[in-house]
């Protein structure tokens, strides 16, 4: 009996608001619906929205929606929540990448693309102040830098010629510029190990690495401290 008592509710209500004149108006946006729902809007506001929610069906949907979020309020977040945050946005900067795109130009490297900075002489240039001085091309070799969180990644990149370049990679402590040693540098490519070494001389070289993309991936015994994605064209 409830059931058919609400059917018939619904039907009267259905041809009811076809009598009804269409809504013209501009529907209410977030923050009038917002500030409807906390009463917040004058008398005359608050009628008009009112017969606007009786005559339109999407608004009243949203209305309806609205109205059953709660409210929770502003409280100051746990300390140990604090700690965590900052732990992991610690570590997701530690976890940063390299990105260096090159191509080979005759005898010549083109820098097509890094997040690091480039190595001139004995200046550390970023991109975007070596583009603007239109200088983009490197004879023989290039040598690219980027800071993560306590380290630095250095990669120099050298032309052997016949479309192949040996790659070489060094890790120094931040601050002092401390050579670091005991960390492993893998090369992989399509997520594939092509070669893996431990740094004891201070610096790891992989010779001969044809054109392609690659990635190498700098870490310790416990995990992985930064890596390099790395392109280069022909």
């Amino acid at each position: 009996m409830q059931g058919n008592l609400e059917k018939l509710i619904k039907i009267v209500y259905k041809n009811w608001k076809l009598d009804q004149p269409k809504v013209e108006e501009l529907h209410p946006d977030e923050e009038t619906f917002a500030c409807f729902l906390a009463g917040r809007l004058p008398p005359k506001e608050t009628e008009r929205i009112r017969a606007h929610l009786i005559g339109c069906q999407r608004c009243a949907e949203v209305f309806a929606v609205s109205s059953k979020l709660e409210v929770v309020e502003n409280q100051l977040a746990p300390e140990q929540l604090v700690q965590e945050a900052k732990r992991l946005i610690e570590e997701q900067d530690k976890l940063s990448i390299l990105e260096i795109c090159l191509k080979f130009k005759e005898k010549v490297l083109e820098i097509l693309n890094t997040t690091g900075d480039i190595l001139v002489g004995q200046e550390l240039v970023p991109a975007p102040v070596l583009r603007s001085r239109k200088a983009k091309d490197f004879k023989d070799e290039v040598t690219i830098l980027k800071d993560f969180k306590d380290i630095r990644v250095e990669v120099k990149i050298e032309n052997k010629g016949r479309q192949a370049f040996d790659l070489t990679v060094l890790v120094k402590e931040k601050e002092s510029q401390k050579v670091i040693k005991d960390l492993r540098v893998t090369l992989l490519r399509d997520d594939l190990e092509l070669e893996s070494y431990l740094n004891d001389p201070g610096k790891v070289i992989f010779e001969n690495v044809l054109l392609g993309k690659y990635t190498v991936e700098i870490s310790t015994l416990e995990s992985k401290l930064a890596s390099v994605l790395l392109e280069i064209k022909a």
